[in-house]
C-alpha cells in the first residue's frame, strides 16, 4: 500500500483519528468522546482510549494496522449476516 491509498483510507473513513504521543508513537483509533459543536468547522474538546497494543512506530504501521482491523470487523459482520440470514 502506497501513501495515496493511505491517505485516500483516512479521508473516507469517517471517525478514525490518527494520534501520536509525545515519544514519536502513532496510533489510528476510534474510540473516544468529544463534544458535539453548534457548527461546522467549531472548536472541540477529544478525548481518545488508546490501548498499549494500539500505539506503532511510523504513521504508516498505524494507519496500516486500522485498515488490516476494519477489514476484519467488515468480514466478521459479513459472517455474521451470512449466519443471521441461514436462521431465518
Amino acid at each position: 500500500m502506497n501513501d495515496t491509498e493511505r491517505l485516500n483510507w483516512l479521508e473516507k473513513s469517517d471517525g478514525f483519528a490518527l494520534i501520536s504521543d509525545d515519544f514519536g508513537h502513532w496510533a489510528c483509533v476510534t474510540d473516544g468522546v468529544q463534544n458535539v459543536p453548534d457548527s461546522v468547522p467549531a472548536d472541540i474538546s477529544t478525548t481518545f482510549w488508546i490501548e498499549k497494543h494500539e500505539w506503532e512506530s511510523t504513521i504508516r504501521k498505524a494507519v496500516d494496522k486500522a485498515i488490516k482491523k476494519e477489514k476484519r470487523i467488515e468480514k466478521l459482520m459479513t459472517k455474521l449476516h451470512l449466519d443471521e440470514e441461514k436462521v431465518s
